[in-house]
């Protein structure tokens, strides 16, 4: 005899039962249940899911997973056009997905992601490797945004399913869980985001030496260097994110410390010692080591 899961009308626990079950009594609440009159309900919400997630996937145009921002020139104004164009681009799959919420929130959340981080997977990969970096930033600051600007519990488990989903094809290349004003916000500090943030947990102010030697760093030497922009780019998406992050984490002085110690330091030792190169090659170690330890 085979068995079908059903979800009691009274409780909302999910229940095993023989698919001509007829009239039964839930197991948790002791109320009764017409089972074949839920089933029928499930079949209907079932095909209309489907058709609904079948909407949005059809809706979801190639330029969404081609299109890739010009890092090296990623700035507050042309990220507020670039997001603007993308969400409009993105509206008739989010207003499916929606509608597809309705039904079944946790199934269409799943069924979304899937179907986003399997274009995104399919784009990528017929790539170079670099072009992993592209999507990254795609995503985090593009995909991502657009969907939790749709708001409410759909939009939060359709962003998260979506970061599960790439973190265990893609491990060791995290994504950034924000919103739009989250990263507009985060272009106010800059490289210097993650580097403010530990020495003010030092108790250094804004403008100590330790900070103008990494700004000055930034800005006169790695800025105008081949990838330079680009790298720069990467840490005005990311470094708030992580800095938030860490701030939330319960031990923010803990992990501070340990970032000035065991990469900060060295860095500063490297930009006196006039080892530009190494103090560049460190310091993006550092973020991504603590994007895969505080991102997606």
């Amino acid at each position: 005899m085979s068995l079908v899961t059903i979800r009691c009308p009274n409780c909302g626990r999910e229940l095993n039962v023989p698919e001509d079950s007829g009239k039964i009594v839930c197991m948790y609440c002791a109320e009764p249940i017409d089972a074949d009159a839920v089933l029928r309900e499930k079949g209907r919400g079932d095909s209309g899911l489907k058709s609904l997630m079948e909407q949005a996937e059809g809706a979801l145009l190639p330029e969404l997973f081609t299109t890739r921002l010009d890092a090296g020139n990623f700035t507050a104004s042309s990220y507020s056009g670039e997001f603007e164009r993308y969400q409009a681009l993105f509206r008739p799959a989010l207003g499916a997905f929606q509608q597809a919420a309705l039904v079944d929130a946790d199934a269409a959340a799943d069924r979304f992601a899937e179907i986003l981080v399997r274009n995104f997977s399919e784009e990528a990969s017929s790539k170079k490797q670099r072009d992993l970096f592209g999507c990254r930033f795609t995503i985090t600051s593009l995909t991502i945004p657009a969907i939790l600007a749709l708001g409410g519990e759909s939009a939060e488990k359709a962003a998260d399913c979506f970061l599960k989903k790439w973190k265990e094809r893609f491990p060791k290349d995290s994504l950034g869980k924000a919103t739009y004003d989250d990263i507009a916000k985060g272009f106010k500090r800059k490289l210097c985001y993650i580097t403010t943030a530990v020495c003010g947990s030092l108790g250094k102010g804004d403008d100590c030496a330790e900070l103008n030697e990494f700004r000055a760093f930034r800005d006169r030497w790695l800025a105008g260097t081949p990838g330079g922009k680009e790298k720069i780019a990467e840490y005005y998406l990311f470094a708030p994110l992580i800095v938030r992050k860490i701030d939330r984490s319960g031990q923010p002085r803990e992990e501070y410390r340990r970032i000035w110690s065991e990469y900060l330091a060295p860095c500063l030792r490297e930009i006196r010692a006039g080892r530009r190169d190494e103090c560049a090659r460190d310091y993006e170690r550092m973020v991504r080591a603590l994007e895969r330890r505080w991102l997606s």
